[in-house]
């Protein structure tokens, strides 16, 4: 089938990413000539660090520098040797120290954590297992599971710390293989929660394929006997308990490291463990300082580091809860989350607390969900009770006037994150713009003439078109088929329409732009399990049965006001009907609103290109190919073209008959049970039939001469000027042996010509073949807000599927 221009996630993430780093909260260069963990300078100006991960302060600790340059003097800068070959005695050393911190188990090193999980799940992890990610697993995690698909591993993902999902999994699915492994952190970095232990323990009793694998980066130091992390502390490690800490962060120095119980698993990574075997190995210099840290975690000094960062942590627990701060995280843990929910907001907020003085991260999506987003920092050894008191008071100071200056509402920002809401005096007052907001259920409610004067020429959706479409998508039995309804209207101080739009509300299928090989995975499961798997109520600007520029706009109007007004009546919509998900769609790159999508926390991505067919009136096929600028296509159309239409007989239908609107249906499910590259849900079978009742539609018939049978219908639109095609079914019998698409789209744009109509819509998809008709490729955007990411990256998940 033709293809379309899909969106690549990584796409998304470099336009959030790109536009934190202009506004100067992300990627900021530092110029300290000396760091002692306490302070960054940035652009000449000092700030006390509450963002770095060093939780114990251990990487200033003496006897770590002193280890460092010990070894970086007897051994040089490096050991240019993968531990295939030949493991140094100071890694031995490394090893045994860090294997006694950990109640004697056997522990390799890694340069990284990242490492250590590509080496180590690409070895344990074997065809006959499942992997069970936890929606917010580190991506370090999840990114080495993708390959383990390429040898047939099944991947599952829950939502975040949701056990109830699991032991589903677990009671379903569990005989179909050998072991299931549930992957986790131990310590959360983002809200700096921990898992269900207690769960955990009980599952492992009640399921015995059920093997953990944790990621405890963020809890090594810090917490538990020797230091050696949360999860260690509450679980250890077992045959079926597999544990992947670090030597970063709270440890102190640079690497990771895998810790086992399995004599045999810890025998084959080290064995043959990927990058464990074939790159280099630690340097000198961060081995002596490990060992340093070793020794410090297996002596009673690590219990006084802890206790003063337990007392740190304790302080600003209390300090955040006196000031009603909307903190998520868990109590005593070093990494703290202050909800602030949109974007703007967010970067408001982090953009005054880097001004005064105190350096803190930025956290947004894909680390969290577009409109819950947040101020992120940490507490460290390195900060004094006064530092936080004193940034704890500018939190408190700035984080309302952040909220007040975006025009959010503070009561909105603790419903997102579900946090009850006490002790704040704020004027929310939305500053009066002088626009009235008007939303209508019907087409009908709407004055005909004064919607046709802004729509008529757009697309299908003038007066006519939406009282045929709100026919179609209504009063049908099932649920993908009934659509809501919302015009809406903005009207200035002189009761002038200055903004106008469409809404409808319905079941949509989340992957709708994934990729082809990843909706037909998907599809898969809908046929044998659910038909709503991975659908989402959603409100989306137009409709799944229309295409183009859905907002009226008057000029020399306050674009950020209007788009403020718009935006507040969308969200209105959108919690009435119960959508979980809201699209705009269909804005041509460099749109005016697209700033201002991004301040409210939407994600933009790319839709399909749209395609465009502007050519003055023609006589004759001869005139036709002069308008066509490459000689290749003038040739293709002569050639599969015009030489074979005297084959086909091509009659126009406005009226269908019951077993036409049969066929053209029939037609039309040959084409989409086919085509997964734009993916939603069948449309109502009675659409033919209204279609055919609504004077603006008319159908192109093709069929072989001297046969009955249709094998081509194109549905079109006909507006005063423009013409539609936005259907178009076929028979794939004679796709290929008569060249079934590339006559049909001549027929279009010779009926546009007839019609002597000045512009003919061609829709999504097949861009290239277009392009020979003389089409203009226009790329298109949308921008999608989601209350739950958990759908999106489950979606992503598959994207290595076979």
């Amino acid at each position: 089938m033709a293809k379309i221009n899909h969106t690549n996630y990584l796409d998304v993430v470099d336009t959030i990413f790109s536009s934190s780093k202009q506004k100067g909260l992300t990627h900021i260069n530092s110029n300290e000539k000396y760091f002692d963990g306490k302070k960054f300078e940035i652009d000449g100006k000092e700030l006390i660090n509450f963002g770095t991960c060093g939780y114990l302060g251990l990487e200033n600790h003496p006897e770590l520098i002193k280890g460092s340059i010990d070894l970086l003097r007897k051994y040089g800068t490096q050991f240019s040797m993968g531990r295939v070959f030949m493991r140094p005695i100071y890694i031995r050393e490394l090893e045994e120290l860090m294997g006694i911190i950990f109640n004697n188990s056997k522990v390799l090193c890694y340069t990284s954590t990242s490492t250590a999980h590509i080496s180590v799940i690409s070895t344990i992890i074997k065809p006959t297992d499942l992997i069970v990610l936890d929606q917010q697993v580190h991506f370090s995690v999840q990114f080495p599971c993708k390959h383990t698909k390429l040898q047939g591993t099944e991947i599952k993902m829950i939502r975040h710390s949701n056990f109830d999902m699991l032991e589903t999994i677990l009671k379903e699915e569990s005989n179909k293989y050998q072991k299931v492994w549930y992957m986790a952190d131990g310590v959360y970095s983002m809200h700096g929660d921990f898992p269900d232990i207690v769960r955990l323990q009980e599952l492992l009793i009640k399921y015995p394929k059920l093997h953990l694998y944790f990621d405890d980066a963020h809890g090594m130091g810090w917490s538990g006997k020797n230091g050696a992390g949360y999860v260690f502390d509450k679980l250890g490690v077992s045959e079926r308990i597999v544990l992947i800490s670090t030597m970063a962060k709270g440890f102190g120095c640079v690497g990771g490291t895998a810790v086992f119980s399995s004599e045999e698993m810890y025998r084959k990574v080290d064995i043959f463990g990927g990058p464990h075997s074939y790159s280099h190995p630690l340097t000198p210099a961060s081995v002596g300082a490990a060992i340093a840290s070793a020794k410090i975690h297996l002596s009673n000094d690590i219990y006084n580091f802890q206790n003063e960062l337990f007392d740190l942590t304790s302080y600003m627990d209390d300090l955040l809860c006196k000031n009603n701060l909307p903190n998520l995280s868990a109590p005593n843990s070093p990494i703290y989350f202050i909800g602030s929910g949109l974007n703007k907001v967010t970067h408001n907020f982090v953009n005054r607390i880097l001004k005064e003085g105190y350096y803190v991260n930025t956290a947004t999506f894909p680390a969290v969900p577009n409109d819950k987003s947040g101020l992120r920092f940490t507490v460290t050894r390195h900060v004094t009770k006064e530092n936080i008191k004193n940034f704890v008071d500018v939190l408190a100071f700035h984080f309302p006037k952040a909220i007040e200056e975006e025009n959010d509402h503070i009561e909105k920002v603790f419903e997102v994150f579900n946090l009850e809401m006490k002790g704040f005096i704020v004027n929310n007052t939305t500053q009066n713009s002088g626009y009235k907001t008007e939303v209508y259920n019907s087409i009908r409610d709407i004055d005909r003439i004064k919607w046709d004067l802004m729509f008529d020429d757009r697309g299908n959706f003038s007066y006519e078109g939406m009282c045929c479409m709100e026919e179609i998508f209504t009063k049908n039995e099932k649920l993908e088929h009934n659509w809501s309804f919302h015009y809406v209207i903005i009207r200035n101080e002189h009761d002038e329409i200055v903004l106008s739009t469409f809404f409808t509300g319905g079941i949509y299928k989340d992957d709708m732009l994934a990729m082809e090989n990843v909706s037909k995975k998907i599809e898969e499961i809908r046929s044998e399990n659910d038909p709503y798997y991975l659908c989402s109520k959603t409100l989306s600007m137009g409709s799944l049965f229309a295409e183009g520029n859905f907002i009226y706009l008057k000029e020399n109007e306050n674009v950020g006001d209007l788009f403020q007004a718009l935006v507040r009546c969308s969200d209105e919509i959108k919690t009435l009907i119960g959508a979980t998900t809201i699209i705009f769609r269909d804005f041509e790159e460099g749109n005016k609103f697209d700033s201002l999508f991004e301040k409210e926390g939407f994600l933009r991505v790319k839709m399909p290109n749209s395609n465009r067919v502007e050519n003055p009136k023609w006589e004759s096929n001869e005139d036709f190919l002069r308008l066509i600028n490459s000689s290749n296509n003038r040739r293709n159309i002569k050639r599969y073209v015009l030489k074979n239409e005297d084959l086909f007989e091509v009659n126009i239908k406005n009226e269908l008959t019951e077993s036409e609107a049969e066929k053209y249906f029939e037609l039309f499910e040959n084409v989409k049970d086919s085509n997964f590259a734009f993916n939603f849900f069948k449309y109502p079978s009675k659409i033919t039939t209204v279609l055919s009742n609504c004077s603006n539609y008319e159908f192109i018939d093709i069929k072989l001469k001297d046969s009955q049978e249709t094998i081509c219908s194109v549905w079109c639109f006909k507006g005063k000027n423009h013409y539609s095609p936005f259907i178009m079914g076929i028979n794939y019998d004679y796709l290929s042996s008569h060249h079934l698409y590339k006559q049909a789209m001549f027929q279009i744009i010779k009926r546009s010509n007839e019609l002597n109509r000045k512009i003919v819509y061609l829709g999504f998809s097949a861009d290239y073949e277009k392009q020979k008709y003389g089409s203009k490729i226009i790329p298109t955007l949308a921008y999608i807000k989601v209350d739950d990411t958990y759908n999106m990256e489950l979606i992503e998940s598959f994207s290595n599927a076979n």
